[in-house]
């Protein structure tokens, strides 16, 4: 009896994937809008909410004695209520990303209905206190919250209902930063690490989508517009070697730096967890106070105020220091908000010091030479940290407008990202994801329940599926091959069927061990010269 039912239920289940092209379609595009339109309204808030932080800060500096004690209690009060506004969904605290991912591989659950009001909420008042936070995690994973309130409301199978949290995922970076190619490109290497045609026409249609509607109230500009790039001489190659270099080892310092602040914040015991982000809000008031309010926030005004050639060499050195000691102490805080914004800022000012450099000493008079290491600052800095090089390398073309001086943009992206690779550091949200699960093991997930569920997967060329029989896959005897797409033709999966590089693999496991299953399936997929991934 319960084999027949695992056979209807792995009927039903073909018969939904076989079907799902046009429902895709339809409930990605509807995800994708509602997430676009969410993410316009935190971008807007975020907004408003840093100008009421320049106008108090600038009301401070015209009162006398007490003005800068009001605006650290000010930025302290946020700060503790963003903390506690976190108590009520755990799961919204930090970027955000880590957790679409950990949802995704059926490591945590995702329950939209509380985070959503209490990711907005407390990433407006913990970016509004000033913690330098980025919008980008938080509006991915409020997209993929968005994507499985849709998927609930219309009441489709949990199979539908993974492909809209993935779409809407993309579909929030889509919207943040103005960047729809970008988000299609973070969903395949990054959220799912899988060219499966679904997954792309899900991400596609969904960013489309969230980019319409935020170029409808935003406008269809750049957010970092780049011009007057004149094509650079070979000779600077090198260069932008070097610049590589540097993003790659002041990457791995990121992310080791990232790791050992939350270490300390756990060591806090005496003081409740909901309070820390007051610590980082102190910070926060005493640097935007005394030293300079431009790294403050996300960053957005800092980098544009670099791409304008607005900050001397001189002080670029304590912009670098500053930005990125309160990027640590508040991002380890616990609240919620996400470091792409952060460590784009650090990337435009290192690219920009050795950009100003290199005109000084290098190229005198050569127009265009910073703006691209600007921009090849930012790219690098994030490949390094991130570890998704088309994402940052996508994501700046589209933030900028400018597709000048490409090759020397790669290279640098290349060079950062072997070192990091050389240096043997975990990329940021692998890192964060691990921390999760080793801290929190005993959260009951989705995959708790009992039933089967649907992998995709490619099949990628030496990996050791490739040309092997699948009755040679050394895979649980649980798991039950449906379909095999080459091309344009769909296979009956047979134990004589010959899989080939570039195969999309269909495949039915137990939900209650997907994780584990997962794992071991993208193992068999994956080439195993892949490393650090």
């Amino acid at each position: 009896m319960q084999k027949k039912t695992q056979i209807a239920t792995s009927g039903k289940l073909f018969t939904t994937w076989y079907n799902l092209r046009l429902r895709l379609f339809l409930e990605s595009a509807l995800a994708g809008l509602t997430a676009g339109v969410v993410a316009v309204v935190f971008r807007l808030s975020l907004a408003q909410a840093d100008a009421w932080r320049e106008a108090l800060l600038a009301w401070a500096k015209r009162a006398p004695g007490y003005g800068w004690a009001l605006f650290l209690l000010v930025l302290m009060a946020l700060g503790a209520l963003a903390g506690w506004l976190t108590r009520f969904a755990p799961e919204a605290a930090g970027s955000g990303i880590p957790h679409v991912e950990a949802v995704l591989l059926e490591q945590r659950r995702l329950v939209w209905w509380r985070l959503i009001p209490v990711k907005f909420l407390a990433g407006v008042l913990a970016i509004g206190a000033g913690l330098s936070l980025g919008r980008e995690g938080p509006t991915v994973q409020l997209g993929a919250a968005t994507g499985q309130a849709i998927g609930r409301v219309l009441k489709r199978s949990y199979v539908e209902e993974r492909y809209l949290i993935t779409c809407g995922a993309g579909a929030g970076l889509a919207a943040a930063f103005n960047a729809p190619l970008a988000g299609v490109v973070f969903v395949v290497e990054e959220l799912r690490r899988n060219f499966s045609p679904y997954i792309l026409l899900s991400a596609f249609t969904a960013s489309v989508a969230a980019g319409s509607a935020a170029q409808r109230f935003l406008g269809l500009k750049p957010l970092l517009p780049l011009s007057g790039m004149a094509p650079l001489p070979p000779g600077a190659l090198p260069l932008f070697v070097l610049l590589g270099l540097a993003a790659g080892i002041f990457g791995v310092i990121f992310n080791r730096s990232l790791n050992l602040v939350q270490d300390l914040y756990s060591r806090l015991t005496r003081l409740p967890r909901w309070l820390h982000p007051v610590l980082a809000a102190a910070l926060a008031g005493l640097v935007g106070y005394f030293f300079t309010p431009g790294v403050l926030g996300g960053g957005h005004v800092l980098v544009e105020e670099v791409l304008r050639g607005n900050v001397p060499l001189e002080i670029m050195p304590l912009l670098v220091a500053g930005k990125f000691i309160l990027t640590m102490v508040s991002y380890g805080s616990g609240v919620p908000g996400g470091i792409f914004l952060p460590l784009l800022a650090i990337g435009a000012l290192l690219g920009s010091g050795i950009g100003q450099l290199a005109g000084a000493y290098y190229f005198p008079g050569l127009t265009g030479l910073t703006g691209t290491f600007v921009a090849a600052g930012m790219a690098a800095y994030f490949t390094a940290i991130v570890r998704a090089p088309l994402t940052g390398i996508v994501l700046i073309l589209e933030l900028t407008g400018s597709y000048a001086n490409m090759l020397f943009v790669l290279t640098a992206c290349l060079t950062a990202y072997l070192v990091a690779e050389g240096l043997k550091s975990l990329p940021v949200y692998e890192m964060l994801l691990e921390r999760d699960l080793a801290n929190n093991p005993g959260e009951a997930p989705d995959a708790c329940r009992e039933g089967m569920m649907l992998v995709e997967l490619t099949v990628e060329s030496g990996s050791p599926l490739d040309k092997h029989l699948l009755r040679e896959a050394d895979l649980p005897g649980d798991c039950l091959f449906l379909a095999v797409r080459r091309g344009s033709r769909e296979l009956v999966p047979r134990g004589n069927t010959r899989l080939q590089a570039g195969d999309q693999v269909v495949l039915l496991v137990p939900r209650e061990k997907a994780g584990q299953v997962i794992a071991r399936v993208r193992s068999l997929a994956v080439c195993g010269l892949e490393t650090g991934r």
